[in-house]
């Protein structure tokens, strides 16, 4: 039986990811923070498995082993009987503050922490590959063409941004000191299940919309005004392309080379505005572009200014070298209107700013700004 140490289990991707291998029959040790019994792993990766439609409870009790970090680093956490059983590690597990308050720690977490697992796993000798879960966005703000590459130059705009890009540099100048195989895997936007329509009520990636939109709702607008930009088209991949794409490099026969960039794209059927608007009409709320002139759509447009650059560069990523080492699988489902809309129903089905609970509406329009 393999084993597989996943990172940020109780994360979005990090849940599906662990669900996905132990429906697979992996053993996955779940590194994870303040969570000594494991109740809240168990119950992360339980709801991903509802999410995808799958029954994992059969030797769940088994398979699934929590590493509890407690409010130290991952790193510190693994033991060498960890690591002598483990032959992949998925980190997973990241800082995500946009915020310039947070580089300091974002830096630590994303950089440094990394770092100081790779060599710590490198050491025990046992592991087969490292694949650490970066994102597409370290390609900066340059948009265009990207190459499945090391980006080095390119501006980038927030704390996550730029620590996730230093990770990568970090990661490749010490895997030419170690042994140990390094992938890079880049996700571009991930969106929530293409059939079930599952996702973590994070706010995060095209989520800051619906979030933004149904506070503007709870507001009492039926209309509002944003400035975006009409044509870039933002790269929309489901978890369940993104997770299908993670087990099948864990499952893969050969290895691949030592050092190795995937960049996990998924479609690009709408533009920014109609992704917006889809949200908006999902919401029952009309969004119109250009310069937002009343106070309200002022604030409201400020709102999603933290994500503004991401929804106003245009990049095409490719992902040719990712589908040469699956075996060129078919294409990612396409994200178009009408999954956009039951992504956007899904979400808004729990959640507070869609409840009439204008407080927490209000919350969402606040943190926002």
């Amino acid at each position: 039986m393999k084993t597989a140490i996943v990172t940020g289990a109780t994360g979005f991707v990090g849940s599906a990811l662990t669900a996905n291998l132990l429906a697979d029959g992996f053993r996955v040790l779940a590194v994870s923070r303040d969570d000594e019994a494991g109740h809240r792993t168990l119950a992360a990766v339980r709801e991903a498995a509802s999410g995808f439609s799958m029954d994992i409870e059969t030797g769940i009790a088994e398979l699934l082993q929590t590493i509890d970090a407690g409010q130290g680093t991952l790193a510190d956490a693994i033991t060498e009987a960890h690591l002598c059983q483990v032959d992949v590690v998925w980190h997973c597990a990241a800082e995500m503050s946009y915020s310039p308050k947070k580089l300091e720690y974002a830096f630590r977490v994303n950089v440094c922490g990394t770092a100081n697992l790779y060599r710590k796993v490198a050491a025990s000798g046992r592991c087969k590959r490292f694949y650490y879960v970066s994102t597409a966005y370290t390609a900066g703000l340059r948009g265009g063409d990207t190459a499945e590459k090391l980006h080095v130059g390119n501006p980038c705009v927030n704390s996550y941004q730029i620590s996730k890009l230093c990770a990568e540099q970090s990661l490749f100048i010490l895997h030419g000191e170690h042994a140990l195989p390094l992938t890079i895997f880049r996700p571009t936007i991930v969106v929530g299940h293409s059939r079930t329509g599952w996702a973590r009520r994070n706010g995060f990636g095209m989520y800051m919309f619906a979030d933004v939109i149904a506070a503007a709702s709870q507001a009492g607008l039926t209309t509002t005004c944003m400035n975006l930009p009409p044509l870039v088209r933002p790269d929309l991949v489901t978890v369940d392309r993104l997770v299908a794409d993670m087990v099948g490099l864990t499952l893969r026969n050969t290895q691949g080379s030592g050092f190795e960039v995937f960049q996990c794209a998924g479609s690009r059927q709408l533009t920014t505005q109609q992704v917006v608007s889809t949200i908006g009409a999902t919401l029952g709320v009309r969004v119109t572009y250009g310069t937002p002139l009343t106070s309200l759509d002022q604030r409201i447009d400020r709102a999603i200014d933290r994500n503004r650059p991401f929804a106003s560069t245009d990049w095409t990523f490719s992902r040719s070298k990712l589908d040469a080492a699956l075996g060129h699988p078919p294409g990612p489902p396409i994200v178009d209107e009408a999954m956009l809309g039951r992504l956007v129903r899904w979400y808004q089905s729990d959640n507070p700013c869609a409840t009439g609970d204008a407080t927490a509406a209000e919350a969402v329009a606040e943190t926002s700004l």
